[in-house]
């Protein structure tokens, strides 16, 4: 990414594609070549190493030993409670702010065990940790800073061109939005995406009520609909937006006058 023709000017470094996947690259570099660490699995396994570092590390042993856990330079992570270095996780424990899973060595989740030391809130992982994110607000606010300052510098760049209005031959104003961020999406962010949406319907849950992160809106003009189902796909609030149109079927007043918005 930092050479191709696209993208170098987004200053992204040390990206690459491994050709074949991790495993086979394994079994070429036994002793693990430029390989760093271990690599976290989906399966009983948890974490998988070059067979040069699983043997080092006893693997037989349910825990592996803990003085080799603390002297092998191949243990990168630490354990998120005593900062040990770790490398296994255990627990199903997850990191309480950004839900990533939690390295918890065995001596920290044995006091948790046994009432001796609780791993409450105040433990999570170390990207957290660094960053001072101390909840899943701060998390969004992180996602959304860092999501600003890419999307502004693919703009310098040149790489966000501005979408094309769609087709839209019967003259349709009514859209369908769908995909949406249904903890965060309001009127005024909307409108920032949309600026000449005049009335807005959200759809909620019927028992609860909840926000299902989907709506009509009526646009202005049949051009605005085009240029608004033009930009379908776009991000906002970290998700993919989805325009399409949707013409009323006739059965129900639309739009109702109670969802205007706007400066219409």
């Amino acid at each position: 990414m930092a050479t191709d023709p696209a993208t170098k000017d987004l200053n992204i470094q040390g990206v690459y594609q491994l050709q074949d996947g991790i495993d086979k690259y394994f079994k070429e570099f036994p002793d693990g070549g430029y390989w760093k660490g271990k690599n976290y699995t989906f399966d009983k396994r948890f974490a998988h190493a070059p067979p040069a570092v699983e043997a080092a590390q006893n693997p037989s042993a349910e825990d592996g030993n803990a003085e080799q856990h603390e002297h092998n330079e191949a243990v990168l992570g630490k354990c998120e409670a005593c900062n040990k270095p770790w490398d296994k996780y255990r627990g199903k424990r997850r990191c309480l702010t950004c839900g990533v899973p939690s390295l918890i060595c065995r001596d920290c989740w044995q006091a948790d065990q046994d009432g001796m030391r609780k791993l409450d809130r105040s433990i999570r992982c170390e990207l957290c940790v660094e960053q001072d994110i101390r909840s899943k607000k701060d998390l969004r606010a992180k996602e959304q800073e860092q999501i600003g300052a890419y999307e502004e510098r693919a703009d310098e760049a040149g790489l966000l061109k501005p979408a094309e209005a769609a087709a839209n031959p019967d003259q349709v104003t009514r859209l369908y939005l769908k995909n949406m961020d249904n903890k965060n999406m309001t009127d005024d962010i909307l409108m920032e995406q949309f600026p000449d949406i005049t009335h807005v319907v959200w759809r909620t849950d019927r028992k609860s009520g909840q926000f299902m992160g989907q709506a009509w809106v009526e646009m202005a003009t049949p051009e605005a609909a085009a240029r608004a189902v033009g930009t379908s796909g776009q991000k906002v609030l970290g998700r993919s937006l989805y325009a399409v149109y949707q013409p009323p079927d006739g059965k129900d007043s639309w739009p109702p006058p109670s969802s205007k918005v706007g400066k219409y």
